[in-house]
């Protein structure tokens, strides 16, 4: 899916909103968002020497289009020149993380992945005693993001108390990045997808109360972050509309990001959602069969959006009575199953 966004989502508060809603399917397309666009933001305004901006540029490119080995590759060659270069490491994370996020491989790749998030969570601790400023404030949300990360991976594959642990660490980092700087909207953005989702979990205890409205309060606020942070608000957004079933502020959103981004999957996605709810089938099925074109391209393919993909069509052809090309899209992502 091409956002790439998938975001998780700052990251962190996207993880916990995964892992709090697991049996959503809304789950990876927050978190990925939420992910990727507080990678961009938090590294946006960096001071860098003018051959690692590029390399950092280069990387948010590759990222949002989900080229995994090339932004891999631009890290290893920061690393090689500054193996404790805490940007470079934390975008290794970065992209190992939404990777498994996108492919939802958890099981395949979790393990090796948060024994890599571990160390570098040890080398930005140590780090963070010699930040100053921003580069200080940077930092704590690298390791807000990071811990929120591998808070995720625990939870997919069914350590639901260390992803618990993780979470709650998580968002103490990133109520002390709002704390030192008040407009760091990705921090918002984390606390504000803590606060709807975990509030809800959360209500019977009667120091904790339902925080929705400050939640999505505070969602709001992180869409005056700069691009394309604000994209990341603008998806969570989405998917709290939907869930409360206000289809059209979702859909206002929505269209207005493809507007700009028509190839986005991430708002393709929304979009189909929006429209199957709405019972808008010609339209579900014309953004479904896009969906299936974009994510086919994809090297490795992702399974994952194309199975989504055909699941909106089969509803939407149903639904036309198309009967016919109804169970053709059922069949046609397993064919070996159908010979």
């Amino acid at each position: 899916m091409p956002l790439f966004l998938k975001a998780a989502g700052s990251a962190g508060g996207c993880l916990l909103e995964a892992f709090l809603l697991y049996n959503l399917s809304i789950k990876k397309r927050l978190c990925f968002f939420l992910h990727i666009l507080a990678i961009l933001y938090s590294l946006s305004g960096r001071n860098c020497n003018a051959s690692s901006a590029d390399a950092i540029d280069s990387v948010k490119m590759y990222l949002m289009e989900q080229r995994y080995s090339s932004a891999e590759r631009v890290i290893c060659t920061l690393l090689i020149e500054n193996p404790r270069d805490i940007d470079a490491l934390y975008l290794r994370s970065a992209v190992w993380q939404t990777k498994i996020l996108d492919y939802e491989s958890y099981s395949i790749d979790g393990n090796r992945y948060i024994g890599f998030a571990d160390s570098t969570l040890h080398i930005l601790s140590e780090a963070l005693f010699l930040q100053k400023g921003k580069d200080s404030i940077d930092c704590l949300f690298y390791m807000a993001s990071i811990l929120g990360g591998i808070g995720v991976i625990k939870a997919k594959n069914g350590n639901w108390p260390g992803a618990v642990k993780n979470a709650l660490s998580s968002i103490k980092y990133f109520k002390q990045v709002i704390y030192f700087d008040s407009t760091y909207y990705s921090g918002y953005y984390g606390i504000g997808v803590f606060n709807y989702y975990l509030s809800q979990q959360l209500k019977w205890l009667p120091f904790f109360g339902d925080k929705r409205r400050k939640g999505l309060q505070q969602l709001q606020k992180a869409t005056r972050a700069a691009f394309p942070f604000n994209y990341g608000a603008c998806n969570s957004l989405c998917w709290i509309y939907i869930d409360r079933q206000e289809f059209n502020q979702a859909d206002s959103i929505a269209s207005s990001v493809l507007s700009e981004y028509p190839d986005n999957t991430l708002f393709i996605r929304i979009k189909i959602r929006i429209d199957l709810a709405s019972q808008r089938w010609n339209s579900a099925a014309s953004l479904a069969n896009k969906l299936i074109d974009l994510s086919s391209k994809r090297d490795p393919i992702n399974w994952p959006d194309i199975v989504s993909g055909y699941q909106a069509l089969v509803c939407s052809y149903d639904r036309l009575n198309r009967f016919g090309e109804s169970l053709n899209a059922a069949t046609r992502p397993f064919p070996c199953l159908f010979r």
